[in-house]
């Protein structure tokens, strides 16, 4: 069997919920023999559970403080509370979980490594085969790409980190921030990016198209079509394969309701979990 690791990392923005549920459902329904790491911000929200490791990722990465202290007063990236605030540019917020994949992969070197925001809720019990299917031998990643935006869907990617260039890969990502090769994703970057971005979603994607075009690596795009045919959904998360074990939670409104809402079905899902949608 696979060895598997399971990665989260959150803010005390939405602590209790819907990030205990998160916890509690990974818990309950991902495979027993699976690691699961977590990094919370603040070490006292915390929820005890056998398999459960919390770390925080500052001090496991001096990097990452690094990082965020060189940039503190950057005017060139954006952050919460500005005036206009365009996400795309706060490098800093969407580091961390960059930081918590490369960190688990560090400590645990998995078969497989999957990172989860903590507001995906698991509501089905998750075989190791349908993991195996989603993310097979030949492909490195699998992830949900969305082109027409321009960035992917980074709630959720999964590796194969048993790949001859695993090591390579969360090397190279973690130098677009050791080294600030962020900000080179601007448009037309690696003859492909329509927009520029600072965020993980950028990154990822850099990291990932740089190796593709290098033949190095082949990946798994959930979002390709494949499953109901459908590609410009605009929940691509529940939308594709995920959504037969996993619910994400994106937005105030969908965290307030703590499930996803009615209009954001568009493929056919079959379980009970989606009958109920407002």
């Amino acid at each position: 069997m696979k060895s598997l690791t399971i990665v989260s990392t959150y803010g005390p923005r939405y602590w209790p919920l819907p990030i205990q549920k998160s916890l509690d459902t990974t818990e309950s329904n991902w495979p027993g023999h699976a690691k699961v790491l977590v990094y919370p911000d603040d070490m006292t929200q915390t929820v005890a559970k056998d398999r459960f490791e919390y770390y925080d990722l500052c001090k496991e990465q001096p990097s990452l403080k690094a990082f965020i202290e060189r940039h503190a007063n950057n005017p060139k990236l954006q952050r919460l509370g500005m005036k206009d605030y365009q996400f795309e540019y706060d490098a800093i917020r969407f580091s961390y979980k960059v930081f918590a994949c490369i960190d688990a992969y560090q400590k645990t070197k998995p078969d497989m490594l999957w990172y989860l925001d903590a507001d995906i809720i698991t509501f089905e019990p998750i075989p190791m085969t349908w993991l195996e299917h989603i993310i097979p031998d030949q492909a490195f990643t699998s992830y949900l790409g969305r082109p027409k935006k321009g960035f992917s869907e980074t709630g959720y990617y999964a590796f194969n980190t048993a790949h001859e260039y695993a090591d390579e890969f969360f090397k190279r990502w973690q130098q677009y921030y050791d080294d600030d090769l962020f900000y080179n994703i601007q448009k037309g970057f690696l003859n492909t990016f329509p927009r520029a971005g600072y965020t993980d979603s950028f990154t990822f994607d850099a990291v990932r198209l740089e190796m593709e075009q290098a033949g190095k690596i082949q990946n798994e795009d959930l979002n390709d079509g494949r499953f109901g045919g459908m590609r410009k959904a605009r929940h691509p998360f529940i939308n594709s394969e995920l959504g037969q074990y996993m619910d994400h939670l994106k937005g105030f409104d969908r965290k307030d309701a703590m499930k996803s809402k009615k209009i954001d079905l568009t493929t056919k899902q079959t379980h009970a979990y989606w009958k109920d949608l407002k």
